[in-house]
């Protein structure tokens, strides 16, 4: 920990702060405290909020990741992206890094190893299953509590930057543990997750990273993990059968983090106590956003971008007043008013008449690959998906995605929106809408 420093804030949100944790790409880490509760404060950089809809993209996989479950995540307690500054508090975690413990004391004996396996095989499925690739997984973003790892820092999934080579040669992430795919500019899925899962099991179980150290050259790095396999002689038989399968080259035949479990199979590494040892702790803590009034796309996978400049979405009440034709309810169209939301969004969309217009903002959509399930999907209620360039309500050069459909009877309908970017990223967005 540091002192703080003259322009430091004394108070973040509910927090009163105490120290510097350290600093990151994202923004500053500060340790604060309220009540009984100790938190880890991250005050993200202004750039990275320039464009208002990074903050809806950065509240949207905040709700997100609050979805993955795993005691081996430093679990989110407060955040508050709309504000100035933004910032997100995480649990804190009294405990060095694994880099720092390993550097200090030496590889991890199998027990202790397994458990950390294990641990961090949890964290990373239960983030998959929530739909979020951490694209930063390094010993320096582990940190080794009495209870077992945590693993920390998002910073990257929430950024506009890919983690990949872009054209301009810049890396987001570092190197020494990124995955083949993020080097050739292929997509990104979580498998590249799940490669720096086995650099970090190798770098736990021999004290050397596989493929050079963080400080080694990017063209260095890149060549033995393009084109090298690692040294596993130094490893144990069931280290060799996990890492093996984890450093596999492509992405397709590399084992998953839930596998990864199901191939440990040892219930009673989980009743093994890390001792970690007294030393200073220095390390970036977890980033994480909160919510505005806009939206923009949630990556599921993602390719390679440079910084992205997603559409401003204006709030508030829809424009759209279809009017249609009475049922034969008591209550006639026009009467009928409706309330509509995408998840991430502070602020709903509102309208009136039986059926119900929300859009949101992206860019680069693949209108053929949009796909509509969840809520009524009969034949003759399910919604409809248009997509039309250069709309005035995102403005030129964006995509308007509009979804239309009937306001349900009664309660709450929710929609999942899947498809593809024109260069074949996934995207998500889930949004519901109900008469009010």
């Amino acid at each position: 920990m540091e002192r703080l420093r003259a322009g430091d804030p004394e108070q973040i949100g509910p927090w009163q702060i105490v120290n510097r944790l350290g600093s990151g790409g994202m923004g500053l880490v500060y340790l604060g405290t309220n009540g009984t509760r100790a938190a880890a404060i991250k005050v993200v950089r202004n750039h990275l909020l320039e464009d208002p809809t990074s903050r809806t993209r950065l509240a949207r996989e905040v709700e997100s990741l609050k979805k993955a479950k795993s005691s081996f995540i430093a679990e989110i307690v407060g955040s508050d992206v709309a504000g100035s500054p933004a910032w997100i508090a995480t649990k804190f975690v009294d405990g060095p890094s694994l880099k720092t413990l390993i550097d200090n004391e030496g590889p991890m004996d199998e027990a202790h190893w397994i458990f950390l396996a294990q641990g961090l095989a949890e964290a990373l499925s239960a983030v998959h299953k929530a739909g979020i690739i951490h694209r930063d997984v390094k010993p320096s973003n582990i940190l080794m509590s009495a209870d077992g790892p945590k693993l920390i820092d998002f910073g990257i999934s929430f950024s506009n930057e890919a983690t990949s080579l872009t054209r301009t040669g810049l890396v987001a992430g570092t190197p020494a543990w990124l995955a083949p795919e993020q080097f050739e500019n292929r997509e990104m899925t979580d498998a590249i997750d799940n490669f720096a899962l086995g650099s970090v099991l190798f770098f736990a179980a021999t004290g050397a990273a596989p493929w050079g150290s963080d400080d080694s050259s990017v063209a260095q790095v890149m060549r033995r993990i393009l084109s090298d396999d690692p040294d596993l002689k130094k490893l144990s038989q069931i280290q060799k059968s996990i890492i093996s399968k984890l450093l596999e080259k492509d992405p397709k035949k590399r084992l998953t983090a839930s596998s990864t479990i199901d191939l440990l199979g040892i219930k009673e590494a989980k009743k093994l106590k890390v001792e970690t040892p007294k030393i200073e702790r220095i390390e970036e803590v977890t980033p994480k956003p909160n919510k505005k009034k806009f939206l923009i796309r949630a990556a599921l996978g993602s390719a390679f971008v440079a910084v992205v400049a997603f559409a401003f979405l204006s709030h508030g009440t829809s424009k759209s007043t279809d009017k249609v034709v009475t049922n034969s309810t008591k209550t006639t169209a026009a009467e009928i008013k409706w309330s509509g939301k995408f998840l991430g969004d502070s602020t709903s969309q509102t309208g009136k008449g039986n059926t119900y217009k929300l859009y949101v903002c992206d860019q680069g959509i693949s209108a053929g690959s949009l796909q509509i399930s969840g809520g009524s999907t009969s034949a003759t209620s399910k919604p409809t998906v248009n997509v039309i360039n250069s709309d005035p309500t995102c403005g030129s050069g964006f995509d308007t995605i509009f979804v239309k459909g009937i306001v349900p009877d009664s309660g709450s309908a929710t929609y999942s929106l899947t498809g593809k970017t024109s260069t074949g990223q996934a995207v998500s967005y889930e949004y519901s809408v109900s008469k009010v």
